[in-house]
């Protein structure tokens, strides 16, 4: 499979809740980097935290549906670079996430988010 090939798998992953489809998207030296979780997550945890992030997004009143509103994509020296910005449909939630995708998967995803009604405001003084 191509770097395209393995990326589209691990979006339908992701949107499928399908563990098997993100391992075999995945490389062997994979990490994701989400700010909830104590530390970076590897390939072999991928399927545990999906089930971390499935109960979290259930919390905040979601059925794990998400949309990705916006996509910047870089195919440069052997590397697929896709930057997404995400909301999860209906609630608050919403994010940036950066994956990075060789041909023998994607190796790196760092996500970043928070709860539009949770934000400090920002009011004149």
């Amino acid at each position: 499979m191509s770097r395209f090939d393995l990326r589209a798998r691990y979006i339908e992953g992701w949107y499928e809740l399908n563990a098997e489809k993100l391992v075999s998207a995945s490389a062997p030296d994979f990490i994701f980097d989400d700010p909830a979780e104590p530390g970076p997550v590897s390939r072999d945890e991928l399927p545990a935290y999906m089930g971390r992030w499935d109960r979290r997004t259930q919390l905040v009143g979601s059925t794990n549906k998400w949309t990705l509103r916006d996509e910047v994509r870089q195919d440069k020296d052997g590397v697929l670079t896709d930057w997404e910005w995400w909301e999860l449909d209906g609630t608050d939630l919403c994010g940036m996430a950066m994956v990075k995708t060789r041909d023998n998967g994607v190796f790196l995803e760092r996500m970043t988010y928070f709860d539009r009604r949770n934000r400090p405001s920002l009011s004149e003084s």
